[in-house]
């Protein structure tokens, strides 16, 4: 579980980085082929990103509990 939470982590944070390249990308030159990408790349990065956040959450829930001395 561990190397699938980091795998999707640095998957997610590449995608965001992208997501901000293509949009400066897009804010210069208006191309409708970059539009396109983003939009799509933006779809995959929230499923990704998703994924991970639920992953995560769920493996911080299964941490066994410390007993108080």
């Amino acid at each position: 579980m561990k190397t699938l939470l980091m795998i999707l982590g640095f998957l997610a944070a590449a995608l965001i980085l992208t997501q901000v390249t293509m949009g400066q990308l897009i804010l210069s030159s208006h191309s409708p082929k970059l539009i396109k990408a983003h939009q799509h790349s933006g779809y995959l990065t929230v499923v990704v990103s998703l994924v991970y956040i639920a992953l995560s959450m769920l493996a911080i829930a299964s941490l066994p509990r410390r007993e108080k001395p």
